[in-house]
């Protein structure tokens, strides 16, 4: 039907003319779609931006040929996979190119989105009025999933950019309560931002996970709780079982996690019902891509590519966001939005391996879910500086020749195991592993390349 290729027009502009709670409306009604139902809207609205990005933006302009096969037809997936992905190399080295000369009015630019991703350099991405209330109107959702009382308070412990709104202080609202925020910059220590936290007895914390493990295992050693808290929610990084189930055990309230972007906004939801995920298909169309070049099933796992549906100032197309995630089944909540199973991590978290038939890639295993339950262990950090030598970072007092060696075996019993060979591990006491600029932290990384 002619009417309902508009939907997601219809979706931004109410959100823009009415606000994100009246927007909200249109999601009730899309999240009960099945994925074959919506992606005719997203495949339309995506030959509209692509149509814009050829005719406003250099750096499709400069493209064209590549983009005609999606263009020049009745849009399909097929279509839609001939399409180039765009690197994370081409927005940091290409930033100018691909903002649009020209737009539609409601496309004006709102603000700038800055990420420092995982090495520190910076992604500066224009972020339009109309894509930044849809992005509202998910977060809307988000509450209403989650039934969020948003007249009570909230807590949110974050990296805070300079000359951003955040960093300017004052009262803050969020959602449509009125309930006050309060934030801290993440890189407050932890026994300061407990205090701080106190001070405030917050309804609801959102932090990095990370944080979130730091925190709770502080509250536990200083037997630190409060009745009011509700939630705690996290972002930012990979949300493993452990972290849920300390959750539950020192503050007796539920994790919940969101699986977003500085560059495109919320990219997935956790399940009211379920730790894991709906993709958020009205804001974005996320692919998960096989090596292959294929699309992941369930319980398969690819890289995130990600599309906007809703930045025309500028367009993120088939975006390659660097994150391994798994695919989900259909879920039986009643939402018929695409499931992640989880979010695995990057690519810079991926362990590189030799083997007889070349150089290949692993998701490392190394007992860091336990590290902290059998030694002395405040934080650590494990990085790979070649195929064989690994390093690994302990905040810790010393542990002592015996402790030490049993921690050495406990790791390289869990690295090798899928390693056909044997490795290296130094044994590293430092005084703090700091966060990267954006806030997050990372506990393994791969910080090599083949010479």
């Amino acid at each position: 039907m002619p009417g309902e290729r508009l939907l997601l027009d219809a979706i931004a502009s109410t959100a823009l003319l009415r606000g994100p709670r009246a927007a909200d409306e249109f999601l009730q009604k899309t999240e009960l779609w099945r994925p074959e139902q919506l992606l005719p809207h997203q495949l339309k609205r995506l030959q509209h931006v692509l149509h814009h990005a050829v005719d406003a933006v250099p750096f499709y302009r400069e493209r064209a040929a590549a983009y005609a096969g999606f263009l020049q037809a009745e849009p399909s997936l097929d279509s839609w996979h001939s399409v180039p992905w765009l690197s994370r190399a081409d927005v940091l080295d290409q930033r100018e190119a691909l903002r649009a000369g020209r737009f539609p009015p409601e496309q004006q630019v709102e603000r700038e989105a800055n990420s420092s991703g995982s090495t520190g350099r910076h992604v500066s991405v224009l972020v339009s009025r109309a894509s930044s209330r849809v992005i509202d109107a998910i977060a809307e959702r988000d509450h209403r999933w989650h039934e969020r009382d948003t007249a009570l308070s909230a807590a949110a412990i974050r990296a805070v950019p300079r000359g951003t709104k955040l960093a300017g202080g004052g009262k803050r609202a969020w959602g449509r309560g009125g309930g006050r925020l309060s934030v801290l910059e993440v890189h407050t220590p932890v026994r300061e931002q407990l205090d701080w936290l106190l001070e405030r007895e917050p309804a609801y914390i959102a932090t990095y996970a990370s944080n979130a493990r730091a925190l709770l295992q502080a509250a536990k050693a200083r037997g630190i709780r409060w009745s009011a808290l509700r939630e705690l929610g996290t972002f930012g990084e990979v949300v493993d079982d452990s972290l849920r189930q300390l959750a539950q055990a020192v503050w007796g309230v539920p994790l919940v996690d969101a699986y977003s972007c500085v560059e495109l906004g919320y990219l997935a939801l956790q399940c009211p019902k379920h730790p894991h995920y709906h993709v958020q298909s009205e804001n974005v169309l996320l692919e998960v891509v096989k090596p292959d070049g294929g699309s992941a099933l369930p319980g398969e796992t690819g890289r995130v590519v990600v599309s906007t549906l809703h930045n025309y100032a500028m367009p993120l197309l088939r975006y390659d966001l660097g994150d391994y995630a798994v695919v989900g089944q259909p879920c039986d909540c009643g939402r018929g939005l695409p499931v992640l199973e989880r979010v695995v991590g990057r690519v810079r978290n991926l362990m590189r391996l030799r083997t007889d038939e070349g150089d290949d890639v692993l998701w490392p295993r190394y007992a860091s879910n336990v590290l902290g339950k059998y030694f002395a262990v405040r934080q650590f950090r494990l990085t790979q500086v070649a195929y064989e030598d690994f390093v690994l970072a302990l905040v810790s007092d010393p542990l002592g020749a015996e402790k030490e060696a049993n921690l050495r075996r406990m790791v390289l019993q869990q690295l090798e195991r899928n390693v056909p060979h044997p490795l290296n591990l130094e044994i590293r006491y430092v005084s703090e592993i700091p966060r990267g600029a954006g806030g997050k932290f990372e506990d393994f990384v791969c910080d090599f390349r083949e010479e």
